[in-house]
């Protein structure tokens, strides 16, 4: 019984560490701020051409700006997390 509690047991690989990248999620934020506003920008101009407002292109340079806005930042969250291999962290 003594040579059982003196063998060696064989090692356990060890329990990867959880990670959380800052950087992925300052960017996926960044994103979906930038997502809201052209969501925004969207409903404005649905709610003008819903009141009946003449103007109601008025929005689109801003609503191309926005979505300018909005593929840069998704843009680089996917470059920083196809180049950092954080994509699977929490």
């Amino acid at each position: 019984m003594l040579t059982a509690l003196t063998e060696e047991q064989p090692k356990k690989p060890p329990m990867p560490e959880a990670s959380f990248c800052e950087e992925k999620h300052r960017l996926l934020d960044e994103f979906l701020k930038a997502a809201h506003d052209v969501n925004d920008l969207l409903t404005q101009q649905m709610q003008a051409v819903i009141g009946g407002d003449q103007d109601f292109s008025r929005f689109d340079v801003l609503i191309h700006i926005a979505q300018d806005r909005r593929d840069a930042a998704k843009y680089a969250w996917i470059a920083h997390v196809e180049s950092h291999h954080c994509g699977k962290d929490l």
